[in-house]
């Protein structure tokens, strides 16, 4: 018998392997960001939006049903209106294949783009919820004397803003996607609006990554929450401010707003200035209509500054990593 009684007994429970340990952060920072003021209003806001758009759909894809609400709907139209709704709907009927998809890619191009700005402002309100408090209370110091990694708490801290950003952004548009195509009259849509997709995902995956490490870039930047928020918010709206003033003089200075870059980059995966011009070709009405738009608009979606957009987020990703590696480190 020992001298002294440590009370020591092997755990004969479950053992969690090390990607439980990291989902485990990932779960507690998702739920505080929930739990942030306002944010559940958000998003029910951003899903709305994707039941509105999946109606949108719906509308469309009833276009092909001649006895439809919409259609009927339809011939109360000025003629003009008239005109653009029978030409689609021909266009939808005899070439689903390529209508389906091209109506499709520009919608949810113009989607993807108008919620994201929802979303980053979603990830601003959980700001401090991410790297600062932990930063305030020392909690890395904690972190650190378990069985827990630097890698694995950045890794769950990065889970946590790709999990919300999900929720707000990406999930919103896939649901759309879906339930859009699920209600459309032919199930044939689901086939021919694959690679619009496919351009969801590559651009959602893509743009919800950069944010992920950003935020957790700016969120290390100071212990103190309505500091970090307010670098956050105010880097998004002062590199937006900038953005007009740099089209009519230098260009470059555009790349300061990673919207800006975003938006490129998601312009060059949607090439909705190819699907506009398959619409004008195949709807005279609605070409004439989108001829009207001015020539510095049809420029920038034809040719986006990508590159440079790639380059920016790239150097901004890189600025954020030697932060967090400065500033995440037991003292």
């Amino acid at each position: 018998m020992p001298l002294h009684d440590t009370s020591y007994q092997h755990w004969d429970g479950v053992h969690l392997n090390l990607w439980d340990r990291r989902l485990v952060i990932a779960r507690n920072g998702l739920t505080a960001c929930l739990q942030v003021k306002g944010m559940k209003h958000l998003m029910v806001s951003c899903w709305s939006l994707a039941v509105i758009g999946a109606a949108v759909l719906f509308a469309i894809g009833q276009l092909l049903v001649a006895d439809s609400i919409v259609v009927q709907w339809t011939a109360n139209l000025n003629p003009g209106l008239q005109s653009i709704a029978r030409t689609l709907t021909t266009w939808l009927e005899k070439h689903p294949e390529i209508s389906v998809y091209t109506t499709q890619n520009v919608l949810f191009y113009y989607f993807a783009i108008y919620l994201l700005p929802l979303g980053i402002f979603c990830v601003g309100l959980a700001m401090p919820v991410l790297i600062t408090r932990d930063l305030a209370s020392n909690a890395i110091i904690i972190y650190s004397s378990k069985a827990v990694s630097r890698g694995d708490y950045l890794l769950g801290k990065f889970l946590t803003v790709f999990g919300l950003l999900a929720l707000t952004w990406l999930g919103p548009i896939c649901a759309t996607w879906f339930l859009g195509n699920l209600l459309a009259p032919d199930w044939h849509f689901f086939w021919h609006s694959r690679a619009v997709l496919c351009n969801i995902l590559i651009f959602g995956l893509s743009a919800m990554t950069i944010l992920s490490v950003l935020a957790l870039g700016v969120s290390a930047i100071s212990s103190k929450e309505k500091s970090t928020a307010g670098f956050w918010i105010i880097g998004w709206i002062v590199g937006g401010a900038v953005v007009p003033i740099a089209n009519d003089t230098e260009p470059l200075l555009r790349h300061v707003s990673f919207n800006f870059n975003l938006d490129q980059i998601g312009t060059a995966v949607f090439h909705p200035g190819d699907a506009i011009k398959i619409t004008q070709d195949n709807i005279p009405v609605l070409g004439s209509m989108l001829r009207s738009v001015s020539a510095q608009k049809m420029e920038a979606i034809n040719n986006p500054a990508v590159w440079g957009a790639v380059l920016a987020l790239v150097a901004m990703m890189v600025a954020a990593a030697w932060i967090i590696r400065h500033r995440v480190k037991p003292e």
